[in-house]
């Protein structure tokens, strides 16, 4: 019996040890979601770049002067990308013909990323443009985690910064770009 007490602390001790090692990687995990920008990154210009969309066509923040833009940065593989879809979808009908882009740029990497981007799009019914960074431009902003949105000015200045995906994104969202079109 008592090796058998000897294996059952052992195995005690080992799944307590697991437990503790998985509490310390979610905590991880939750405190990388919910850490904010540094606050000098709000009121600052937005970092130019000049990105290919995923229909061809050239995109550069400096020629959208005029114009308030949105900028998430995700990937095809993030599941809280995924789900942000219909939020960002929402924000592009709301302000679909006013003086508002909204820019989903990529940062899958590797040989195949246009061709996931484009089925991506396709199987989740992406109506706002998608970009591809194949060139560091989330390294610019400094975003270490995805999705990340900024919300850019008319000038070129970033107003607003949104880390992470939560169900009530589109209020925030909307208001936000609401206040800059005044």
């Amino acid at each position: 019996m008592n090796n058998n007490n000897a294996f059952s602390g052992m195995a005690l001790k080992r799944y307590f040890r697991l437990l503790a090692l998985f509490m310390f990687a979610a905590a991880l995990f939750l405190y990388g979601c919910q850490r904010k920008m540094p606050s000098s990154v709000v009121g600052s210009k937005a970092p130019d770049f000049t990105l290919k969309g995923i229909n061809g066509k050239t995109y550069s923040l400096s020629s959208l002067k005029g114009k308030v833009v949105v900028v998430d940065f995700w990937a095809t593989w993030c599941p809280p990308c995924q789900a942000s879809i219909p939020t960002f979808n929402r924000v592009y009908e709301q302000f679909k013909g006013k003086d508002v882009l909204v820019l989903g740029v990529s940062i899958n990497s590797g040989p195949d990323s246009l061709a996931k981007i484009r089925q991506f799009k396709k199987a989740y019914k992406v109506q706002y443009t998608l970009l591809w960074d194949n060139k560091g431009v989330a390294d610019a902003y400094g975003v270490d985690s995805i999705p990340t949105a900024f919300i850019i000015d008319k000038n070129g200045v970033i107003r607003q910064h949104h880390l992470g995906f939560s169900e009530g994104e589109f209020q925030d969202l909307s208001s936000e770009i609401e206040g800059l079109l005044k």
